[in-house]
């Protein structure tokens, strides 16, 4: 097979592939030792701009100009760079731009040029400048690290969040290398100094010297680096030795001589299992093991460490460098006796339509289902597609002998594959293996894919895999929607408007808020607006149209929307904002705001309700609020001027009902403060039946005559009112002498009643015989009259009135009920 030539054996079964990702777009005419360069892992974007320091500096010397690429060359962005000295950068793991200045300031930037934000190391690093810098990433974070001219560490681990922290000073002298080292909840830092290797932790006051076991001990390291994962590290010394082991320095795996005493450009760890090593045209591969083998190289070249791999980027050309996995090597190797191996044979034997595609099938009766599987594992770990077919061709051949296996690790394989070629094209840029996706997740591609975007595709390869629109077109469209209104247009506000919702209609998960508030920090207000005109979450809605100005269509959407709580807030909101002029002018075009204000102001602010009714002439209103402020005060003559004052106001509004009743309650409350300082009893803020009452409860007969006559009291009430009265204060003799005046205008039932409920039975049975005749038989009941109401219910012929006197009955009267019983019998008793 021709894509095997490209292997290179290192070790027992273990083989190394180089093979070309991209011809670079750039033209090759980019010399790369000549510019500093920052390369983002997981097939990420390329930042370059010239090195300062290799080139003369003259009076007229310009600006450097920071250029960005994607892996394949074509050019993404470029931004002059206006700050000040640049000694570093890299890419954070959102795939912002992270730049380091020498005075300790570090900006970010996206991939399009964009500034982001910028933050200080603290002032001592500003005070004595930076000699080196490093972006690193972690787990979840991106931090930056600096070494100061004064020889001391400072770090941010999240450059989201930054704190500086200061690591233990390194004693004097220069320092040759240094690197971060990440565990699981620190990040430490190893220095080389001297021929001095020492770990600085944040938490230890002094450094702490490390021994590395050297072949020949005596050289000092210059070169180091750390894996991936952090589990492993690499030192190169100065005389040409390759000490790589764990990162603790604990463990040795190898010590293996470069034979050469240059420096190289960069050291690199290739996945876990190697490290790389480049110089001008020259790459050498060391396994841990202590294997090696050596590529030639076109031209200078840049080392981008990934999980598993380890990229190459030079001139002309981008590569990729990695340890062939076993189930590739098992099953593509030449005389491989593996299942997968004896599948794909059998699979081209088919094709050929060979007899040894049966004699391959019989080898592998038993582990046809391994073979799928080993051939679905190799395609899923190749680049080129031809390999992807020919092995997922056979992976589909040998499932057709197992009808009863799982389907799903096939098609799985076959759309993972299709998205990764998709992304892999030189016109995306994005070169990810298979395990470096698994790592990201379907949905940080799509953020990737989106953040460069590739929009288009991003929403094909949603669709396509199936995803839902929360996860996929629906976050893909927002941030196309985004994007959008910060571009240029010759459209009009409205049109962009009208596009974005055409295009995003009212999908699940789609917030024209957001967007909205995009357009607004891109100064584009009046769009901002109209995009708000399609939200259907009307508190959003509102909040966003109050900080846009719009304070007329927020508090009509407010209305609309009918909720209550919304409309206060936007009223508060405005009350904040504009003068009582302005805010009153606003409210009493809408009149259900203003109802509800007016109700809010009659709870919480007085002096603004009587402002808002005095300025629409709310006359009615006024009054009310006259005379609910002439009951909280005790002064005598300051109510009756708010009283006469509800007058004259019910009096402009047409309110001659209520007029007239102002106007006797001020009649009634000057009697009322007489009537306190005559007989030193509180009358004030009593009703008229209440007043009259009192009066005549305490005996003020002549004053309760007086007041029916001035208020016109019904007799009918005036009678009920003086039965209670006498009853409630004992005054039996005063209601007999009542009762017989003259005719009752009530009856004598309320008598009756009045006297049983003060306890008084005996002054009751007077009065029971003079109630109606259909009532008697009840109230010689409840009186106790039993004989009485047998004869009544007697005479009225009743059976309801027996049987109702039968019921009140006890056991001592066994005679009456007996003679009851025999009336009830009786024909002429009706029911």
């Amino acid at each position: 097979m021709a894509f095997i030539s490209d292997w290179t054996q290192l070790g027992n079964d273990i083989f190394y592939r180089k093979y070309e990702l991209y011809t670079m777009e750039w033209g090759g005419g980019i010399n790369l030792s000549d510019f500093m360069v920052a390369a983002a892992p997981y097939g990420g974007p390329l930042a370059l701009t010239r090195d300062e320091t290799k080139f003369t500096k003259t009076q007229h010397t310009g600006k450097p100009i920071i250029f960005v690429f994607s892996s394949s060359g074509r050019k993404i962005s470029s931004f002059k760079w206006t700050s000040g000295f640049l000694m570093s950068f890299g890419w954070s793991r959102n795939e912002d731009l992270v730049c380091v200045q020498e005075d300790g300031a570090v900006t970010l930037y996206d991939m399009f040029g964009n500034y982001k934000h910028t933050f200080n190391m603290g002032q001592e690093v500003k005070d004595t400048h930076i000699q080196s810098a490093q972006v690193f990433t972690s787990h979840r974070e991106t931090g930056v690290a600096v070494l100061t001219k004064s020889n001391r560490i400072f770090m941010v681990n999240n450059i989201n969040d930054p704190k500086t922290r200061k690591y233990p000073d390194i004693p004097g002298g220069c320092v040759n290398c240094w690197c971060v080292v990440r565990e699981e909840r620190n990040t430490n830092v190893l220095v080389s100094q001297g021929r001095d290797l020492l770990l600085l932790y944040l938490v230890e006051q002094r450094p702490q010297a490390l021994y590395p076991e050297w072949v020949e001990p005596g050289g000092c390291v210059v070169e180091m680096a750390v894996s991936s994962n952090s589990r492993h590290i690499a030192l190169l010394s100065d005389t040409g030795k390759l000490w790589i082991g764990s990162s603790d320095i604990n463990i040795k795996y190898c010590e293996y001589d470069a034979k050469s005493q240059v420096k190289p450009k960069q050291l690199a760890w290739c996945g876990t299992g190697a490290v790389v090593l480049v110089w001008d045209m020259t790459l050498e591969v060391v396994t841990v093991n202590g294997d090696a083998t050596s590529y030639y190289l076109d031209s200078a070249s840049l080392l981008v460490q990934e999980p598993d791999c380890v990229r190459i980027i030079g001139s002309t050309t981008h590569d990729v460098l990695q340890k062939v996995p076993l189930v590739v090597a098992e099953t593509l190797a030449i005389g491989s006796m593996a299942p997968g191996a004896l599948l794909l044979e059998a699979s081209k034997g088919f094709q050929e339509k060979s007899t040894r595609a049966n004699d391959c099938l019989s080898m592998i009766k038993e582990s046809v289902e391994e073979a799928v599987n080993q051939c679905l594992q190799a395609a899923q770990h190749e680049y080129r597609p031809q390999v992807q077919k020919m092995l997922l061709r056979a992976a589909l051949f040998g499932k057709s002998f197992v009808p009863e296996m799982n389907p799903e690790p096939c098609k799985k394989t076959i759309f993972t594959l299709r998205v990764l070629n998709a992304v892999r094209d030189f016109r995306v840029g994005l070169p990810l293996t298979w395990s470096q996706l698994e790592h990201l997740s379907i949905p940080v591609l799509l953020d990737r894919l989106v953040l460069r975007r590739f929009f288009p595709l991003a929403l094909k390869l949603a669709s396509f895999l199936g995803l839902p629109d929360t996860q996929g077109t629906s976050r893909i469209l927002a941030h196309w929607a985004c994007y959008k209104v910060l571009q240029p247009s010759q459209k009009s506000d409205e049109q962009i408007a009208k596009e974005i919702n055409n295009k995003l209609g009212y999908t699940l998960g789609i917030s024209y808020t957001d967007i909205a508030n995009r357009a607004d920090q891109a100064g584009r207000k009046q769009l901002a607006i109209k995009l708000m005109e399609y939200e259907v979450r009307k508190r959003e809605q509102v909040v966003v149209l109050l900080r846009l100005g719009e304070d007329q269509t927020a508090l009509r959407q407010a209305i609309q929307s009918g909720d209550t709580d919304l409309i206060h807030t936007v009223l508060y909101r405005l009350r904040q904002k504009l003068s009582s002029a302005e805010f009153q002018m606003l409210v009493r075009n809408f009149p259900v705001a203003q109802a509800l204000h007016l109700r809010s102001c009659r709870e919480s602010d007085v002096e603004e309700l009587r402002d808002m009714l005095v300025q629409e002439d709310l006359f009615h209103d006024q009054a009310l609020l006259r005379i609910k402020e002439a009951y909280t005060t005790a002064r005598t003559d300051t109510r009756v001027a708010l009283l006469q004052s509800a007058t004259g106001l019910f009096r402009k509004g047409r309110s001659e009902a209520q007029q007239q009743l102002t106007e006797e309650q001020i009649k009634l409350y000057r009697i009322q403060v007489r009537l306190e300082e005559s007989y030193q009893h509180s009358f004030t803020d009593l009703s008229l039946h209440d007043t009259v009452h009192q009066l005549l409860l305490s005996g003020q007969l002549k004053e309760a005559d007086k007041l029916r006559s001035e208020f016109k009291i019904p007799e009918r009430r005036y009678w009920w009112l003086k039965v209670i009265a006498h009853a409630e204060a004992g005054h039996w003799d005063e209601l007999v002498n009542f009762s017989k005046n003259k005719k009752s205008p009530i009856g004598f039932e309320p008598f009756v009643d009045a006297c049983l409920k003060n306890g008084n039975k005996s002054e009751a049975q007077k009065y029971a015989h003079k109630v109606r005749d259909e009532n008697k038989v009840t109230y010689f009941v409840k009186c106790g009259l039993l004989d009485e109401a047998v004869k009544a219910a007697q005479e009225q012929r009743s059976a309801a009135g027996l049987t109702e006197v039968l019921a009140a009955c006890g056991p001592q009267h066994q005679a009456l009920q007996t003679r009851i019983q025999t009336l009830l019998s009786d024909p002429s008793i009706k029911l």
